[in-house]
């Protein structure tokens, strides 16, 4: 007779964690690569990118956009300062990061919403290889460079 239709159930609480594991992993990378990027490039010296540091590349600040009067509206001066500060506590974001992101693998699994489980165990794998970077030694280095 009539064919049962079945719903898919899906996890909301899986997909916000998904969005703010990216959202948060997106401002980790411009906060930290981006900036220091922008300063190898000021500098001129492109090898700086594998070597961070003061003395070959200044200050982090001096590679964000310029503070002055109409900063204030600049809108990348925004987006690299709060990118910046979202990467100078990027291991404890991490722990949380990839503790929310184990809950809620294992409740999309429960739910069965598998593209959601899919794209959760991306977010939380690429959370658990930005908290190893962020102790190596490179990771360590890159860090301190971010806090002076």
């Amino acid at each position: 007779m009539g064919q049962q239709v079945r719903v898919r159930p899906f996890s909301l609480g899986g997909r916000v964690v998904l969005a703010a594991q990216l959202l948060a992993l997106t401002a980790t990378l411009v906060g930290s690569f981006g900036v220091l990027l922008a300063a190898a490039l000021r500098a001129g010296d492109l090898s700086a990118l594998l070597d961070p540091g003061l003395a070959r590349l200044g200050d982090p600040k001096d590679s964000l956009p310029p503070v002055g009067p109409d900063s204030v509206w600049n809108p990348m001066l925004w987006v690299f300062e709060l990118s910046r500060v979202v990467a100078m506590v990027v291991q404890p974001l991490a722990a949380v990061a990839l503790l929310l992101g184990l809950v809620s693998l294992a409740r999309t699994w429960q739910t069965g919403d598998r593209s959601t489980f899919r794209w959760l165990a991306i977010g939380t794998a690429l959370w658990c290889a930005t908290a190893v970077l962020s102790l190596t030694p490179y990771g360590m280095q890159l860090h301190h460079w971010l806090l002076d």
